[in-house]
């Protein structure tokens, strides 16, 4: 059975520790280059999310299936995101595995709802390309409604809510005590990798001698207006070819490369931003006791210095 979880939330550095974690030789992670985001995150315990087939292993069968060969590791991992947002996952990990381990990854709900939009843009679970529409569209999405056809994550679009960590690191708080949960801000992974994956193998009571290569894993690019357009282009079949033919891959990635430099040179923050930190504000207050950690300076952020996005 796996016992050691990383819930969540997204975008908040789960698949760096993820990498990191399943390289130690007292842990274990399934894997599959072919398969990767399914077998990673298999979603098996949180259905009332409606996760679709391709996205989740629903069969009990299949997702233990997954821990085959593991007997000689200590701690045999999940790093199914959206745990941290489903109701019901807590309860179900303890069913499965009452003695487990959970690690919570969490960084600034302003920042993180950018990050996530991005990252469901890219993947098309998301239609609304405009950053403050598509949060704004949360209400609507926690009934049914503007739900886009392509998605396979239909209860995972009401950004406000996903974004309310207070209850759901309460919850899991509640479940397991706080002794089998440790909470992760994304800002100490960025800035003191090597001391935060110390302490999270401490927190495991494993060799804390291991350390893997800590590089940036699944960061996602903050899309602006210019680029938009040009992916929209180039997901035309002709248009793709006609570049292909043309451009080679590596003066693809520098032009993109340039785009993003130019805009982010240019770029400003938007009005709505701080309105949206403004709405945060309450259930920051709120995380910063529970978890008592100063997080002040998650509503005050430097102008123009978000952290990198990255899963």
């Amino acid at each position: 059975m796996p016992n050691l979880f990383i819930v969540g939330a997204p975008k908040c550095g789960t698949t760096s520790v993820y990498e990191y974690l399943r390289g130690h030789h007292d842990i274990y992670f399934p894997h599959d280059d072919n398969d990767y985001a399914r077998v990673k995150e298999p979603n098996h315990l949180c259905p009332e999310l409606d996760i679709g087939a391709k996205d989740a292993i629903r069969d009990r069968d299949a997702y233990l299936a997954l821990y085959r060969g593991s007997a000689g590791a200590r701690w045999r991992g999940d790093a199914s995101t959206n745990y941290l947002f489903s109701e019901i996952a807590a309860n179900a990990i303890r069913r499965l595995s009452p003695q487990a381990r959970i690690l919570i990854m969490l960084r600034p709900p302003p920042d993180w709802m950018r990050s996530y939009h991005s990252e469901l843009l890219r993947h098309r679970h998301e239609d609304i390309a405009d950053f403050h529409d598509a949060v704004a569209a949360s209400e609507d999405r926690s009934h049914g409604r503007r739900i886009p056809a392509s998605t396979g994550v239909p209860r995972c679009l009401d950004y406000l809510a996903m974004a309310r960590f207070t209850p759901q690191v309460q919850r899991y708080y509640d479940v397991f005590g706080r002794d089998a949960v440790k909470v992760i801000l994304l800002e100490d992974l960025a800035t003191s990798p090597a001391r935060t994956f110390r302490q999270i193998l401490e927190f495991l009571d494993v060799d804390t001698e291991y350390r893997p290569r800590f590089s940036v894993h699944n960061e996602t690019p903050r899309h602006g207006r210019t680029e938009r357009l040009l992916r929209a282009g180039y997901r035309h079949a002709s248009v793709r070819t006609a570049i292909q033919h043309v451009v080679p891959s590596s003066a693809r990635r520098r032009i993109l490369a340039l785009v993003r430099r130019a805009e982010s040179r240019h770029a400003s923050e938007d009005p709505r931003d701080r309105q949206l930190r403004l709405q945060c504000a309450a259930d920051i207050g709120q995380l910063s006791a529970l978890i008592d950690r100063d997080l002040d300076h998650w509503l005050n952020p430097p102008a123009r210095q978000r952290p990198k996005q990255r899963d």
